[in-house]
């Protein structure tokens, strides 16, 4: 790595993926070297203070010679101060204390090299800026699971991640991993380490139990956990998992319009699809292509992704987990989920109540 180069930064949503890529960083700039010169400091600080002092001892570290001579390495690792907060770039101090930071960067001492890892930074600021022109500068952010077509991107991200592992999964294993982790590489990375151990030398593929035993779920994945009960027709799971958010202090319609909502939608457009198109179900693939094959009218049932195409995952879940489900009766469905969500935000109507017939109505 050392080359023209002598400064590094790597930041993002996704602190995780980004302390990664700074510590393979550090690893390849000081191998070889006596470690001496090197040094790593902890960039996580709670007032202006800390971070000024902290930035004192970064620039103090470049501009000091290594006395034993050959390369040295500064690695501020974890900086929580970049970004728009009371302890950074809101405060003039941090903001000067950064300035002084990029003219250290710009007068490097030969053979000193610097990496930053750091969170969210505010880009608004001139330091930012001036890091393009001084350093080499990777953003890492999480993916976004707001928006459509976020678990084939996940999936993807899970697998790349999986393989130096030798860990393979099956479809409804990864399925079910994607929706209980949360978008942080770091978990991700956790609990692949933990199905590692788990499995042992001789077993190298994930099933649905192993994920189900070892795997935690994160708030997303509650929210899966409920959809997935309520497709598989489980009241009494589904049931439960609502009182557990209710008691955890979720609110009523959170639940409805993240957990039950876009699973009745996304049953009654498979179901219409289904009986209209008749797409492929057995294999994603197959599935995904028969929808974008769709004509005008079949691709305004379909939501669509940040690009225009279709976002096929959701539909294809909710088309395997159809099974006899009518149109008649999924279009029912959808009524009752309206009925009940008006109930919820316009009526006085014991919320738990409501959550509760609606569930066992859509397992019926």
């Amino acid at each position: 790595m050392p080359g023209d180069v002598f400064s590094y930064v790597f930041f993002g949503s996704d602190e995780g993926a980004a302390a990664s890529a700074a510590q393979k960083c550090f690893d390849e700039l000081t191998e070889g070297t006596d470690g001496w010169g090197n040094e790593i400091i902890d960039g996580t600080v709670a007032t202006v203070d800390e971070a000024q002092d902290t930035l004192r001892r970064v620039v103090s570290g470049l501009m000091m010679v290594n006395m034993f001579g050959g390369r040295k390495v500064i690695w501020l690792k974890a900086a929580n101060f970049m970004g728009d907060t009371p302890q950074g770039t809101r405060s003039e101090a941090v903001q000067q204390g950064l300035d002084e930071l990029n003219e250290a960067l710009q007068n490097l001492p030969f053979d000193t090299y610097f990496v930053l890892s750091a969170g969210e930074m505010d880009k608004r600021r001139t330091f930012f800026k001036k890091l393009g022109t001084l350093a080499e500068v990777r953003e890492f952010s999480k993916i976004d699971i707001t928006k459509p077509g976020w678990e084939s991107e996940l999936s993807a991200l899970t697998l790349r991640m999986a393989k130096p592992y030798g860990i393979t999964f099956d479809n409804a294993a990864l399925d079910l991993f994607v929706h209980r982790v949360n978008e942080s590489t770091r978990q991700i990375a956790n609990e692949l380490a933990k199905l590692d151990v788990y499995l042992g030398p001789e077993r190298r593929r994930v099933a649905v139990e192993d994920i189900e035993l070892m795997v935690a779920v994160s708030r997303n994945g509650v929210i899966f956990e409920i959809s997935r009960a309520i497709e598989n027709g489980s009241c009494r799971q589904a049931v439960r998992l609502v009182n557990e958010q209710l008691e955890d202090g979720e609110q009523p319609v959170s639940i409805m319009r993240a957990a039950i909502v876009p699973t009745v939608r996304n049953r009654f457009c498979a179901r219409l699809l289904m009986d209209t198109y008749h797409p492929d179900i057995g294999n994603y693939r197959a599935f995904e292509a028969a929808l974008n094959q769709l004509p005008p009218e079949g691709r305004k049932l379909l939501p669509l992704k940040k690009d225009g195409t279709p976002s096929c995952y959701g539909l294809f879940n909710a088309a395997r987990s159809c099974g006899k489900l009518t149109l008649k009766k999924a279009r029912r469905d959808l009524q009752a989920c309206a009925r009940a969500d008006r109930q919820l935000v316009s009526s006085q109507a014991d919320a738990r109540d409501v959550l509760h017939k609606l569930i066992v109505l859509l397992t019926a």
